[in-house]
This record gives C-alpha cells, structure tokens and sequence, in this order.
C-alpha cells in the first residue's frame, strides 16, 4: 500500500488534521469546557457567598440598619432550642432553578431600590414601604404553602399546643390557611408593631 494512502487511512475522528487551521477545533473546544467549568463553579461560590446572613445584612445600607437587628432580635435567630433560622432559610429556594430565579429578582429588585431610587433609604421611606414588602413576601409564602416553614417545622411533631393552636394547624391539613396567615412578625416586626415603635417615621 502507498505510503500516502496509508496515512489517509490512518485519519479519522482522532487523527491529526490535514492543516494547522483545524487545530482549532479541539483547542477550542477544551478552552470552552474549561471556560464554562470555571464560570460554574464561580457561579456557585458566589451564589454561597451571596447567600450568608453576614452578606444578606450587611450588604445594602437599609438591610444593615433596619432589617438585620429585628432579626436579630427575633426568635429565630435565639430561642431555646438553639437552633437559628437565617436570611437563606426563609428567602430562598434550596432546589434549582427556583434557587438562582429567585435571588436574581431579589437582587435585582432590591438593589434597584436601595441604589438607585433609594425609595428604602431612611427610617421614614423604609416605614413608608414596609407594609408593601411584606404583604410582598407574605403572598409569595401563600402560594408555595409557605415552603421556607415547612423546611424546619413539622406541624405533626408539634407539642404542648393550646386547644386553640391545635385547631388551626389542623386547618392546615384542609389547604384553607398556610403559616404565614398566623406567624407574621416572627423574624422581622409586623407592619402593626413597626408603626407603633416607629410613630414618628409614619406620619
């Protein structure tokens, strides 16, 4: 056999390519895997480093001012069970993509309000608006049956209630109420608590 005929028969998939030009196609190829596996795993350390209480606190000027001493004032950051639910675990989705859909309209939502139209940016304007934002967050929880709860508390291992208690988390079992419906206020002041510590930014 010609020795040229066997080199063209030696070319296939894995073969070296007829011209330099051609080597473009495997080199781009693994600087594309190695592009897209760097921007992966970038995506997902920011995404864990966006995610901390430390971050979502102390990030924006009316977070670090208004909203992170409520919470940490409220039962679930110290409670007698020692265990502590943080900004994450209330705001966002564990599961993909509700997890990345969910912070990027957060984000983008609320840096739009702190950084540019500065609508939450005192006492007064946060007061103004703190109504909106929760009933915001309380219907979101209404539609997915209060999702974030449910990730903690067990409504079946429930203890020492009251008669009263009893009965309402037995609605429950119906769909006809969720526990946002009864635990506003838990982590942050309910807008009825908040007008009156703050009678002053509300008129």
């Amino acid at each position: 056999m010609p020795e040229k005929q066997e080199k063209k028969e030696r070319r296939g998939a894995w073969g070296w390519p007829r011209t330099k030009w051609l080597l473009g196609i495997p080199i781009g190829g693994f600087l594309a895997f190695v592009v897209g596996a760097g921007a992966m795993l970038g995506t997902g350390a920011a995404i864990e480093a966006t995610g901390t209480d430390a971050f979502c606190g102390t990030a924006c000027h009316s977070h670090e001012e208004f909203i992170y001493p409520e919470w940490k004032q409220s039962v679930h950051y110290s409670n007698r069970s020692g265990v502590r639910a943080g900004c994450a675990d209330c705001h966002i989705p564990k599961e993909y993509p509700d997890k990345l859909i969910v912070k990027t309209k957060q984000g983008i939502r609320d840096g739009y309000h702190e950084f540019v139209l500065g609508s939450i940016s005192t006492r007064e304007k946060f007061e103004a608006r703190r109504l909106e934002m929760a009933e915001r967050v309380w219907e979101e929880m209404r539609a997915n049956d209060s999702r974030a709860c449910r990730g903690c508390h067990n409504v079946e291992s429930f203890t020492g209630q009251t008669g009263r208690a009893e009965r309402m988390h037995r609605r429950m079992e119906t769909g006809d109420t969720t526990c946002i419906d009864c635990h506003v206020g838990v982590a942050h002041l309910d807008p009825d608590d908040a007008a009156r510590k703050y009678p002053s930014a509300n008129d």
